[in-house]
């Protein structure tokens, strides 16, 4: 059989055709080389941390190398992008930041290259809720504190991150004026402005280490967090419902894998049963505890189903988000 298929490759090179690209595709045994999995943030935060967890596992599920490469910048959209534009060989998979990317395509200027739905999704890795933190040197001890603020300056790495979009619907919901200073290079560097007194305020990921030692080290405080209940380890610290406003617990960073759009069907499947093995990898697990995070696990088709979902929660914000990204000279 492989002598025939030799033949005909041979024979097609001396007619000077080609070998359509999806046979070319199977043709490879996939996977046999090393695979590229590009993070939008800087390193140190929570999808970086995730996704090089996860990593672990699938890289032995797969039995190749998985080489993990950050490329910030422009809220996510030069990974996603440079994604988009990959070859289709399952060589190229990203994480994505949903809602963070949702908001991009709807309402960037200029739009990205991008089409959400026509992704290839590998699945979710986990969700993470939000706290929100004010330097430990502010004024801020309360919601009625921002409230009565001439402006609450909120750092962030740009528009469109999840944590951007957090805040702006924060404060929009809360009533408080806020102020945007932008522009660094992560979460953690956006903390630190904080520290420096560059900033006020801005909301944490709950399940990020490189974030939450902020709060731990005694340089930030948590003033609530979005959750329908009171997380255990600062039981302290009320809820968004307590404070009157519920519906801000649906705010939350989704971390979800993706491969370029038109991946085919069996290295996609293949890539799905890697990523759900190291779901349930001992190791893998054993870093999320010790990063005191959990996986939220959702896989392959389940995933594309719940995207629409996400879709309707930025529409029914739109006008919020239209008026924030370009504001009416």
């Amino acid at each position: 059989m492989l002598r025939n298929v030799i033949r005909v490759v041979s024979l097609l090179a001396v007619l000077g055709m080609t070998v359509p690209a999806h046979h070319a595709l199977a043709a490879d045994p996939f996977p046999s080389k090393t695979i590229t999995w590009l993070i939008p943030y800087s390193p140190a935060g929570g999808f970086d941390l995730h996704s090089r967890a996860m990593s672990i596992g699938m890289k032995k599920a797969l039995g190749v190398n998985i080489i993990i490469r950050n490329r910030p910048g422009a809220g996510g959209n030069i990974a996603w992008n440079l994604t988009w534009s990959a070859k289709p060989d399952g060589y190229t998979i990203a994480t994505v930041n949903i809602p963070g990317a949702i908001v991009s395509e709807l309402f960037g200027r200029p739009k990205p290259a991008y089409k959400l739905r026509e992704f290839s999704w590998l699945g979710q890795i986990s969700s993470g809720p939000y706290v929100w933190a004010v330097g430990a040197k502010t004024p801020f001890r309360s919601l009625k504190d921002h409230q009565d603020a001439k402006e609450v300056l909120l750092t962030g790495t740009g528009v469109g991150a999840t944590g951007w979009i957090t805040n702006l619907l924060t404060a929009n919901v809360m009533k408080f004026n806020a102020k945007f200073i932008l522009g660094y290079s992560g979460a953690p560097a956006a903390n630190m402005g904080i520290v420096r007194g560059e900033g006020h305020a801005r909301a944490l990921g709950l399940d990020s280490p490189g974030q939450m030692r902020f709060v731990e080290d005694g340089d930030m405080r948590a003033l609530w967090v979005y959750l329908d209940e009171r997380d255990s380890r600062y039981p302290e610290v009320p809820t968004v419902g307590e404070l009157g406003y519920p519906q801000l617990s649906v705010l939350a960073s989704h971390r979800v894998v993706t491969a370029p759009p038109g991946t085919p069907k069996d290295r996609l499947a293949i890539l799905q049963k890697a990523f759900d093995t190291a779901l349930k990898d001992p190791e893998v697990l054993s870093r999320f505890k010790k990063m005191k995070a959990r996986v939220d696990p959702v896989v392959g088709q389940e995933w594309v189903t719940m995207l629409d979902d996400f879709y309707g929660l930025i529409d029914e914000y739109g006008d919020v988000f239209r008026e924030s990204l370009h504001p009416k000279k």
